[in-house]
């Protein structure tokens, strides 16, 4: 069907209707140009703000405060569980965790990042038998859970408590997959991909609208601003910007390797690449840190840090090497 220019896609459903950081004196910003030095004498912009928060390995969620370069453990291996989620606010957590002797479901806990106080925590079946390894985000106003998209469940949409408000399990017939992607956008819409389109949807989530068809060989891995305004996607190893509404599709990164995935500071106006990106073995990967300027300019990931054209290593405060990940990275 056509409607105003736009294509709109019938959503195969499944339906219930219920329906700061403080700094020392020895870390301020300069009174001069305002840029706060981190590790191995890197410069980091007088407007970088919030935390980095990413995986790594055994240590569990580690974080970085932009102003200070300050590194630390957010959560460890235990808690992280099979995935987590951090509030826009970086108030609430939210994990997926396995249940001693229980090989079906999979304990999802909303806490208090402050002091890991419980908010909220049920016990999530997949409905149609799917995989207990999964893992949800955390909506804008912390009311709903989006359960990423497997093969067997597509889009799984929760209340705090744990009751399915809606169930996504196809568009125009075509089954999601464990590559498709979800993200919040405000007012508790969605951005999605399923097949070759980028959709978006807002409640009760019945019908919904293209974004941008991607006749790609190589994409994915969708991200979106907080302001819900910009798209971040992987294309063919490298990472591009669009609007929200599939406009001015640009290359923002070139290198000789593969970046995996970029995500938005909270005020859009940078990003944190996955670069580097390479294997470790049959499941496992890792990437490093590197922060751009989300203005639509090309950065080279290669370049050295001090060039104008290129990207920012993730160096905290004290240490010389740059920061790897071997899963989710935020910033909150």
């Amino acid at each position: 069907m056509m409607q105003s220019a736009k294509r709109y896609f019938l959503l195969g459903l499944c339906i219930i209707l219920f329906v700061g950081s403080s700094c020392s004196k020895e870390d301020e910003a300069s009174p001069d140009n305002g840029e706060v030095t981190w590790g191995s004498g890197i410069k980091i912009p007088a407007d970088l703000q919030g935390r980095l928060i990413y995986d790594w390995v055994d240590e569990g969620v580690l974080t970085v405060d932009t102003r200070t370069g300050a590194k630390s453990v957010l959560l460890n291996e235990e808690v992280r569980g099979n995935g987590f989620d951090i509030s826009r606010d970086g108030r609430i957590r939210l994990t997926s965790t396995d249940i001693r002797g229980n090989y079906d479901a999979s304990q999802y806990t909303l806490s208090n990042v402050a002091d890991g106080s419980i908010v909220s925590q049920f016990e999530f079946y997949p409905p149609n038998g799917g995989s207990k390894y999964n893992s949800g985000l955390l909506s804008p106003d912390n009311s709903l859970i989006a359960i990423k998209p497997t093969f067997e469940e597509g889009i799984i949409i929760l209340d705090k408590s744990g009751k399915e408000v809606v169930h996504l399990t196809a568009i125009n017939n075509n089954a999601f997959t464990r590559n498709d992607r979800v993200e919040w956008l405000p007012g508790n819409g969605i951005v999605f991909t399923n097949g070759k389109y980028i959709l978006k949807a807002v409640p009760p989530y019945t019908n919904a609208t293209l974004v941008k068809e991607m006749n790609y060989q190589d994409w994915g891995n969708v991200k979106v601003s907080q302001d819900g305004q910009k798209i971040s996607v992987l294309i063919d190893k490298h990472i591009y910007l669009m609007n929200i509404d599939g406009s001015n599709l640009t290359q923002v990164t070139t290198s000789k390797t593969q970046e995996l995935e970029a995500v938005f500071s909270p005020d859009g106006k940078y990003l944190l690449v996955g670069s580097d990106f390479r294997r470790t073995g049959v499941f496992g990967a890792v990437h490093n840190l590197k922060i751009i300027p989300a203005d639509g300019k090309l950065y080279d990931l290669d370049a050295e840090q001090m060039a104008s054209s290129s990207a920012i290593p993730v160096i905290p405060k004290g240490e010389t090497k740059i920061e790897t990940s071997d899963g989710i990275m935020l910033w909150r």
